[in-house]
């Protein structure tokens, strides 16, 4: 396995990618009005095997938690490992382990681009199915980048399908110098397994923005009846800069979103998911995914000055 990192470079902009560890993101530098920031909290190398904080992950073929490591699936049931044994759930998938084909990515005026590609078998325990994964990265030298994730059943089978990116953003300051503003949406409740509940209440808290100073979060929004760019935005006075975090809503779009306040309050972990929480089990934005067919979503990242 060749564990050497990817660079990809447009102008100031640099992302640092593992393509031996499912593509995740592990640094980005953005040109701001503060100079060029790295603005993901990622690794030391030597960590990337590990990664229990599954930091800059990319999730397949579900983000998030499922109840036991269990699913039932056209009559079938299946099995995943315990990763998260204290909590007796499995956890993000396994594509964060995989080892990626690069070639080359889309061509787009002005932009770096660069494409991996994961090939599985059905040799995968819990998901014994044939499926093609790539992630499309492109990287604009102006501060943004995108990420368009497809998947392809190349089975004969339906396959359920969710996926999602856990990057763990920081501006250099701490969560207390920082605010928040989420869109509108539902927070799901969950049990002490941090498994949804099967109910959810409207959360107005950072609608119009609001300090992260003493708040704790780790909660999975659902974005109802939204759809095409909708973003979150994590900014500070203080770094004098602030990031949009967006994804694609809509129709069989990225229509979830996780968000964490790192316990050394250093970082802000906003996730864009396909589906919700135990969504193998819930069936709560879970794609069943025919044989030939293909589903996408994308999400990214872009800096703007305060």
């Amino acid at each position: 396995m060749n564990h050497q990192p990817l660079e990809l470079r447009a102008g100031q902009a640099c992302l640092t990618l593992e393509p031996a560890y499912g593509g995740m993101i592990n640094g980005l530098v953005l040109p701001t009005r503060a100079g060029a920031r790295d603005v993901i909290a990622g690794i030391g190398r030597d960590e990337c095997a590990a990664n229990p904080g599954f930091r800059g992950a990319v999730l397949f073929p579900f983000p998030n938690r499922l109840r036991d490591g269990r699913y039932r699936c056209e009559g079938r049931d299946y099995q995943f490992d315990l990763n998260e044994p204290a909590l007796r759930n499995a956890l993000h998938g396994f594509l964060y382990r995989a080892e990626a084909q690069v070639t080359e990515g889309p061509l787009v005026e002005g932009a770096s681009s660069v494409s991996l590609v994961y090939a599985f078998d059905g040799s995968e325990p819990g998901y014994p199915f044939r499926a093609r994964v790539q992630l499309d990265y492109v990287l604009y030298p102006e501060g943004e980048l995108e990420v368009c994730m497809s998947v392809v059943n190349q089975g004969t089978h339906t396959i359920p399908v969710g996926m999602g990116w856990h990057p763990y953003f920081s501006l250099g300051v701490a969560l207390d110098d920082c605010r928040l503003a989420l869109p509108p949406a539902r927070r799901t409740l969950v049990d002490e397994r941090m498994l949804p509940t099967g109910q959810s209440e409207p959360d107005t808290r950072f609608v119009e923005g609001a300090s992260l100073a003493d708040v704790e979060l780790d909660n999975c929004f659902v974005l109802d009846g939204q759809s095409g760019r909708v973003s979150a935005r994590f900014d500070s006075e203080r770094a004098g800069f602030g990031l949009e975090l967006w994804q694609r809503a809509g129709n069989r779009g990225m229509n979830f979103m996780q968000v964490y306040t790192s316990p050394d309050r250093k970082s802000l972990a906003v996730e864009p998911m396909s589906c919700g929480i135990d969504a193998f089990n819930t069936g709560e934005g879970l794609v069943n995914l025919e044989p030939g067919q293909t589903f996408s979503g994308v999400f990214g990242v872009r800096a703007y000055g305060l």
